[in-house]
């Protein structure tokens, strides 16, 4: 559920001023967000732009690595 705090910046904001005061949770963001560890979200918003672009550059090099690996042992078969 969207915190008191975030829809009152939203209202505030120039481009979002007419948004209403009470949105009905959506069942299916409600679902999906059973499954989401917010430690882990709050932990990364924690961070500086700079660091989780970092940190979202190294796992993209550690993604490619994967692939990589995986191309390299299918060709082997």
């Amino acid at each position: 559920m969207i915190e008191a705090w975030s829809l009152r910046a939203i209202r505030e904001s120039r481009s979002m001023s007419r948004l209403p005061e009470d949105l009905p949770p959506d069942p299916v963001i409600e679902a999906y967000k059973k499954g989401v560890d917010m430690t882990l979200v709050r932990e990364n918003l924690k961070l500086t732009y700079t660091e989780r672009a970092l940190k979202l550059m190294e796992l993209q090099r550690t993604a490619e690595e994967l692939r990589r690996v995986g191309r390299e042992l299918r060709a082997k078969r």
